[in-house]
């Protein structure tokens, strides 16, 4: 027994080491796989990622199983129970899968008895689920189930660094593509795609303050409908006011009193908000929101990568501000010295 245990607290110190040393998402993945296989008798796994915006599960690497597994496509969290209770924390395992009314369907598609499914987390929160099969029935061993325990744990920690390095590397395009421009209108709508695409949004939009009433124009959206936009004006009192000052997240806009216009925004089938400022040199000048159509938790990483694209959204619009006004005062100087000496309104074209 002392050996067995020396050989599994070995094998998975060289197996969590290897799962580590990636930060690419998709290779991950499949080296958390991989790495089960070779050391536990399954013959087949797959991992599961949860969409808490969806509440869905959707299945994103597999080993040894069917296409039809494979493309299946999301799972409604409702609909599978194992999921659920593993979302939980919980680790489950059914000893006998054709003996189980919820998975002989799937016991005999896939061809498999025992099956082990296990939490992957990061930071403390359940991202997603690795499911092991076995082809014959298994009883899992106590030194088998602290295997998959310690390494389900590191695997979930490594997806989790590795999406977050995913989003971190598209968010360096977004910086690059925004502020490498000085058009205003394109860099805009770059920066409400690329919001509404990272977060899984419904749409986005870019609110500049304008005015002595203190009006907030809409100067692109992605995602809205023509009759959302035309609801009236924004004034910044009455819509979101604190998002002037810093990033407001309104989870259910139906118990909101923040919001201008909520009959609007219910017909619009939006149910959340996350309204963040778009400050430069320590003011405000504006707003970037973010509508979901489902009510939806941000956590910490969602909200670090909100902050970064505001951040740099804020030094683009100024930028193409800056130049514009430069541009324009040029064009001004020119005119004016050519009807100083009489030569016309504009120089001849070369």
């Amino acid at each position: 027994m002392q050996k067995l245990e020396t050989k599994y607290r070995d094998d998975c110190c060289r197996r969590c080491g290897e799962i580590s040393c990636t930060l690419d998402f998709n290779e991950a993945l499949q080296t958390i796989l991989d790495n089960i296989g070779r050391c536990l008798d399954v013959k087949a796994s797959a991992i599961h990622l949860h969409d808490p915006l969806l509440q869905t599960m959707t299945v994103v690497a597999v080993k040894n199983l069917s296409d039809a597994y494979i493309n299946q496509g999301p799972i409604r969290l409702v609909d599978s129970p194992m999921d659920q209770e593993v979302m939980k924390g919980k680790m489950i395992i059914i000893a006998d899968a054709l003996k189980n009314t919820s998975y002989r369907k799937l016991a005999e598609s896939e061809g498999i008895r025992s099956i082990l499914s296990a939490p992957l987390k990061s930071k403390d929160r359940v991202i997603g689920v690795l499911w092991l099969f076995s082809r014959k029935v298994h009883q899992f061993s106590a030194e088998e189930i602290s295997y998959v325990t310690t390494l389900s744990s590191q695997g979930g920690l490594v997806l989790g660094n590795a999406k977050l390095y995913q989003n971190l590397r598209v968010l360096s395009q977004i910086g690059k593509a925004i502020t490498s421009r000085l058009d205003l209108k394109e860099i805009l709508h770059i920066i409400v795609v690329k919001a509404t695409q990272l977060n899984g949004a419904k749409g986005s939009s870019i609110l500049l303050l304008s005015g002595p009433k203190r009006t907030l124009e809409v100067k692109a959206t992605y995602g809205l409908s023509d009759q959302f936009l035309a609801k009236g004006p924004v004034l910044a009192e009455k819509s979101i006011k604190e998002c002037l000052e810093h990033m407001v997240i309104i989870p259910d806009v139906s118990r909101s009193k923040a919001v201008q216009y909520p009959e609007h925004l219910k017909k619009a089938g939006i149910r959340a908000i996350l309204c963040t400022p778009l400050i430069v040199r320590g003011k405000c000048i504006g707003n970037l929101r973010i509508y979901m159509d489902h009510p939806r938790k941000f956590f910490p990483e969602d909200l670090e990568l909100i902050e970064l694209l505001s951040d740099f959204s804020g030094i683009a619009i100024e930028n193409a501000r800056l130049f514009n006004h430069l541009k324009r005062d040029y064009e001004d100087l020119t005119q004016d010295v050519w009807q100083w000496y009489d030569w016309g309104k504009r120089p001849p074209k070369i």
